[in-house]
C-alpha cells in the first residue's frame, strides 16, 4: 500500500512542506520575495530553496524552476533520506507544460536567430529531466498531459505503481508555469504553481490509492489552483491530515 511520505506546495500564497523532518511554511514576504506577479507567484530565485548556490536554477525556463522547487522541498522535508535514489521513480502532471518557453523560442526563430538555451526546454517533460539530474533519481518516468485532472493522473499513477510493485518509491510533481502565451492561449485566469508528493511502499504516513484518488476526483470541488493542478488542493486536507507525521 503507497503512503505519503513528504509533501510540497507552491503557490501564490508561498511555500509549505511537510514529511519526516517536520512541518514547515513560508510566505513570500517572509522569503523577500515581494508579492505574486500577474500569473500567481514572485520571480523564483535559488536562494528561496537551496542554501547552496546554485547558478543553474537562474537559467530554467519557469516550468522547470517551480518543479525542481518544489522536489528541493521534498529533499528538505526528509523525504528522500535513506531511500536508494536508484528505484525512485518519476510521475509528472502538467496542463500547460513548456508553452511559455515554446512562445518565446519561435519569436527569437521568426527572428531569424533560433536561441539554443531556449530550445532544450521545449520539452513539456524537460522538467523531470531537470529533477533527475539535481536530485539523482534514475528511476522509471511518465508525463501526463491530462488537461485540468494532469495533477490527479500523476498523483493516481504514482500510488497505482508503488501499489503494484512497479516501484517502491515515486516523486509526483503536479504544475503549470502561465504567462503571456497562456493567456493569449484563452487559459484563464493564467497561474503559476507546482504540488510535490512522495509516496513509497514503507515509511510512515497516510495510506494513499490510486482508486481512492480516482473515486475523489470524480465529483471534484475546484478549489484555488488552476490547469494542471485543478481539484489538488482540494484533496491536500485528506493526503495530508493532522495526524500524519
Amino acid at each position: 500500500m503507497a503512503r505519503l511520505i513528504a509533501y510540497s506546495r507552491i503557490c501564490p500564497a508561498g511555500l509549505q512542506w511537510r514529511g519526516p523532518a517536520g512541518t514547515h511554511r513560508a510566505t513570500w514576504a517572509e522569503l523577500g520575495a515581494g508579492p505574486p506577479d500577474a500569473f500567481g507567484l514572485p520571480p523564483l530565485r535559488a536562494k528561496y530553496f537551496f542554501d547552496e548556490p546554485f547558478p543553474k536554477f537562474g537559467r530554467m525556463d519557469p516550468l522547470c524552476k517551480v518543479a525542481v522547487a518544489a522536489a528541493q522541498l521534498i529533499q528538505r522535508a526528509g523525504g528522500f533520506e535513506g531511500r536508494n535514489r536508484d528505484e525512485i521513480a518519476q510521475s509528472g502532471g502538467t496542463a500547460l507544460g513548456c508553452l511559455e518557453v515554446d512562445a518565446q523560442f519561435e519569436a527569437t526563430r521568426r527572428a531569424g536567430a533560433p536561441s539554443p538555451a531556449l530550445f532544450v526546454y521545449t520539452l513539456p517533460s524537460m522538467f523531470q529531466g531537470e529533477v533527475a539530474i539535481q536530485f539523482k533519481l534514475r528511476g522509471r518516468c511518465a508525463l501526463f498531459c491530462d488537461g485540468e485532472r494532469s495533477g490527479i493522473t500523476a498523483l493516481a499513477t504514482a500510488a497505482h505503481w508503488v501499489d503494484h510493485g512497479r516501484a517502491p518509491a515515486v516523486l509526483a510533481i503536479a504544475c503549470d508555469a502561465a504567462g503571456p502565451a497562456a493567456q493569449a492561449a484563452g487559459f484563464g485566469p493564467p497561474q503559476t504553481a507546482a504540488m510535490a508528493w512522495l509516496l513509497a511502499a514503507n515509511g510512515k504516513g497516510p495510506e494513499v490509492t490510486g482508486p481512492a484518488l480516482r473515486q475523489s476526483a470524480a465529483t471534484p470541488h475546484r478549489g484555488d489552483l488552476r490547469h494542471g493542478l485543478t481539484f489538488m488542493d482540494t484533496l491536500e486536507a485528506w493526503l495530508t491530515p493532522a495526524t500524519a507525521p
